[in-house]
């Protein structure tokens, strides 16, 4: 297979053709990486400006933290992403059957003072909400802090 060159001339002379695809490949991936970067700043700016325009309340612009759920017989354990967090700072609310867990992240506080040059990880409000499970009653049974993970045991109502 021929793959494309960035120069057809020395293409065309048989030569060179490795070297010219391991460099196309390099600034394809260099493009990648940028549009990745500017799509993590945009998605950052974006929330930044919305937790300064909108109500102080408002969860526009916020973040949602990743979760798994896991059922058993008896019970419902939903294990959200949250490293960094504050339990202080955490919400958790159990209304019919939507599951609703709000809070903010902060910088740690000896970051504060710096300027802040790579922003993968999300700060500000969050809010994730789960619909659970149909027809089942569910009461929070326990929840607590553990690596970063913020473990919710859901008791089922049958």
């Amino acid at each position: 297979m021929k793959w494309p060159v960035a120069r057809p001339d020395v293409a065309a002379q048989g030569e060179g053709e490795c070297d010219d695809m391991k460099w196309d490949f390099f600034a394809w991936q260099q493009v990648n990486d940028l549009m990745e970067q500017a799509e993590r700043i945009q998605r950052n700016l974006l929330q930044v400006v919305a937790s300064h325009y909108l109500a102080p309340n408002s969860l526009a612009g916020g973040w949602t933290p990743a979760v798994n759920f896991v059922e058993t017989n008896q019970t419902c354990w939903v294990i959200t992403a949250l490293p960094g967090a504050k339990a202080n700072q955490i919400d958790i609310r159990l209304e019919g059957n939507e599951l609703t867990i709000t809070g903010t992240r902060r910088l740690p506080t000896g970051c504060t003072d710096g300027e802040l040059k790579i922003w993968e990880i999300p700060l500000g409000r969050f809010e994730r909400r789960l619909r659970l499970l149909p027809g089942i009653q569910f009461t929070i049974a326990e929840t607590r802090f553990e690596d970063g993970l913020l473990i919710t045991e859901l008791r089922k109502s049958l």
